[in-house]
């Protein structure tokens, strides 16, 4: 009994100690990508790096406070210089240290609170971040920290002295061209919701990420106010897979916490389509949401991929549960962090830390693709023709399945459909200025993510080409089809093959590569390929809403689950067959395609907000299943791919992108042609289809997808290989 209460205490403790600890994540896919600064361009230039938020960037200001979340002492800062804790919550340096000495500007990013702090500190930036606080104003209260409106408060006031420093023009410059990062969310979702529960007695999870939204929204619009111009935020982590929350909400097991994963993702939908609509209202912003759920979630998977050991548990005592006080020099600590994903039970290691490196390239790909669209790392280009890959990392081949975005000419062969583009204007921009059946003036995905970036062959050939040759097998072939979909009924209305028929040309295709290159061969083409699922739209738009045939039988809740149950079983036909790479697209901003707009957008021709709505609540449902299959599904790699965001981004500001027209396609008059009725008879169609993002009233132009496809390798390629 006596064993039984002093356990049962020592739990109670570690949850209060816990409620008042803090922990953003942001840990980027791969190891340090560069030895040396990040190199930019001559024209650029960013003077400070400036943080808000937690844990994860906090140098040290909540050392002075009365709380219990801190860190100032012993084990804490072991691998730090001079072994000295510093109230950073790591073994080393943090974040803020990090990405401030890749940017060359200095090697430690100092707390405003720190008593040792300079004048001369003031113009290179510095630290307001308080561990254990929240966008929700009850999150620092409970445990006595800064909360984000005093950081707001501290940053007037750091304003201010800056210039006295520097003067006011200086000042001026600092401040637009600053690297501003917010890091926070976390602890609301972890601590008050779900821990503490003192927000679940008043909020659901949807009205809860509500007020976090609403209050980070608040937040960047102050910064905004008060100067600031190139503003990340970084999305909420896989919270419940943080080895406290383990402890806590994972069960006897301890396996992540999906309730509070599930909210984590909601607010994320929601903060991501939040900033994208501040980033066009506020004039000469660059406003980024900096996704580290996913790359976070795949180290945590796929910790040995990324050259560690254990993550399940911190490095710190059992690393089940401690954090902050109960993390000191009286327990006992790994031998070895570097093994450790996580240093405590909340926090990352150093060398997890490190990763942020990469995360910076990622910040100044947004920031800087208006005016350079190329980041330099070291000696090494982040972009370029081809992608290089990892020596030991091969891809033999690319296959692609879906719709008319990777369908290369497979509807050509189908003359009961309308939905067919083997004829002019299409292709008007190809080689030759052939009409091959691509939805498009040029080439399409197909094309440029699985053969032009990756230098196995210039174009990705349709299955059902006539003239496909037996070579031509080896490296890869679309299956894709044009105005398919997830759900049967999709493919039925327009009279096109229906996507599990591609399931069984992949099958029949398998069987001609056995008998050119042999079972081994064949087997290994397989497994070390990429695979491509693009479908989702055509559901969406046409059988749900503007057909309507769904709509009497389902709402959008239960529709979007008939569509993610056929699609899981699609992607489970292709492990069954010998994929293992698979990388599945997001549906796009369905409601803002030129068609949508006039189909369901007013007179205005506004975005469709129903669709999107359906899009996103069906992207949140994919994310998980992917999650879901790859840990079930022996040696797989299951991507999500969002093009939401990245596609949106365009549309709202298609400026930033080179273009001038979003709202409407170069064909026609843009608004509803598509297929067949994009021809040659259309007189209004645009003579200079550069200026335009869609091609037709549905489908991007090359351009687009060029850009698209440039920040899809780069982001998620290595996740693949």
């Amino acid at each position: 009994m006596e064993s039984s209460s002093s356990c049962s205490s020592q739990l109670l403790s570690s949850r209060l100690i816990l409620c008042v600890c803090v922990v953003v994540f942001g840990v980027f896919q791969y190891p340090t990508a560069t030895e040396g600064l990040v190199m930019l361009p001559s024209n650029q230039t960013f003077p400070a790096v400036i943080v808000f938020g937690d844990s994860i960037m906090d140098t040290g200001n909540n050392n002075h406070l009365k709380s219990l979340v801190k860190c100032n002492f012993s084990p804490y800062g072991r691998d730090f210089q001079q072994h000295k804790p510093t109230g950073r919550f790591g073994n080393g340096k943090v974040p803020s240290d990090i990405i401030a000495s890749q940017l060359g500007i200095q090697e430690y990013l100092p707390a405003y609170l720190d008593p040792n702090l300079r004048p001369q500190d003031l113009p290179a930036g510095v630290v307001f971040a308080s561990g254990g606080t929240g966008y929700d104003p009850m999150t620092p209260q409970i445990v006595s920290v800064i909360s984000m409106d005093d950081q707001l408060k501290m940053f007037k006031e750091y304003i201010v002295k800056l210039k006295g420093v520097v003067g006011e023009e200086r000042t001026q410059f600092i401040l637009s061209n600053a690297l501003v990062l917010v890091v926070a969310g976390s602890d609301d979702i972890a601590n008050t919701y779900f821990t503490i529960r003192i927000r679940k007695a008043q909020y659901s999870v949807p009205a809860y990420t509500d007020l976090m939204v609403n209050s980070a929204s608040s937040f960047v619009k102050e910064l905004y106010k008060l100067g600031a111009r190139r503003i990340g935020l970084f999305s909420a982590p896989p919270i419940g897979c943080v080895p406290s929350q383990r402890t806590l909400g994972g069960g006897i097991l301890r396996m992540c916490a999906e309730e509070y994963n599930d909210a984590a993702k909601l607010f994320n939908i929601k903060l991501s389509s939040s900033l994208n609509s501040l980033s066009s209202a506020l004039p000469h912003s660059k406003i980024v949401y900096v996704d580290i759920y996913n790359p976070l979630l795949d180290i945590i998977l796929n910790p040995a991929k990324s050259g560690f050991k254990v993550v399940e548990k911190g490095c710190c005592g059992t690393g089940n549960i401690e954090v902050a006080v109960l993390c000191n020099k009286f327990d006992s600590t790994c031998e070895n962090p570097s093994d450790y994903v996580f240093w405590d039970s909340y926090h990352p290691t150093e060398r997890t830390y490190n990763s942020y490196s990469v995360m910076t390239t990622l910040l100044l790909r947004f920031f800087l693709f208006v005016c350079c669209g190329l980041v330099i790392l070291g000696n090494q280009a982040v972009g370029g023709d081809v992608v290089k890959l990892p020596p030991n990392a091969t891809i033999p081949a690319v296959f692609m399945f879906g719709d008319s975005i990777v369908d290369t000419g497979n509807n050509n062969v189908n003359l009961k459909t309308p939905a067919r583009c083997n004829f002019p204007p299409y292709g008007r921009e190809f080689e030759g200025g052939i009409s091959t059946g691509r939805y498009s003036n040029g080439k399409v995905p197909s094309d440029l993510i699985g053969v032009e970036k990756l230098g196995i062959k210039e174009l990705l050939p349709a299955y059902l080409d006539p003239n496909l040759q037996p070579n031509d097998l080896l490296t890869g072939v679309s299956f894709a089809v044009g105005a398919t979909g997830y759900d049967p009924m999709t493919a039925q209305i327009v009279a096109v093959t229906p996507l599990f028929d591609q399931l069984r040309q992949f099958e029949e295709y398998i069987g001609k590569l056995k008998g050119i290159v042999g079972e081994e061969r064949a087997n290994f083409i397989l497994a070390n390929s990429l695979c491509f699922v693009v479908a989702s739209s055509n559901d969406i738009a046409n059988t749900y809403f503007v057909a309507g045939v769904r709509k009497l039988e389902y709402d959008v809740p239960s529709y979007t689950d008939l569509m993610l149950n056929q699609a899981s079983d699609f992607f489970k036909g292709l492990y069954a067959l010998g994929a293992r790479r698979i990388g599945v697209f997001s549906a796009p901003p369905i409601g803002c395609l030129p068609s949508q707009r006039t189909l369901g957008g007013g007179v205005e021709r506004d975005c469709a907000d129903k669709p999107n709505q359906a899009a996103m609540l069906f992207n949140s449902k994919l994310s998980a299943e992917l999650d879901d299959l790859k840990n079930n599904l022996p040696n797989s790699m299951l991507i999500y791919v969002d093009i939401y965001n990245p596609l949106l981004d365009m549309i709202i500001n298609p400026t930033n992108y080179g273009f001038e027209v979003s709202n409407k396609g170069c064909c026609g008059s843009g608004k509803l042609e598509v297929s067949i009725l994009c021809n040659r008879f259309e007189p209004e169609t645009c003579t200079d289809d550069s200026h335009y993002l869609f091609w037709d009233s549905y489908h991007p132009t090359e351009g687009a997808y060029k850009i698209i496809v440039d920040e899809l390798i780069t982001k998620y390629l290595p996740h693949l290989v």
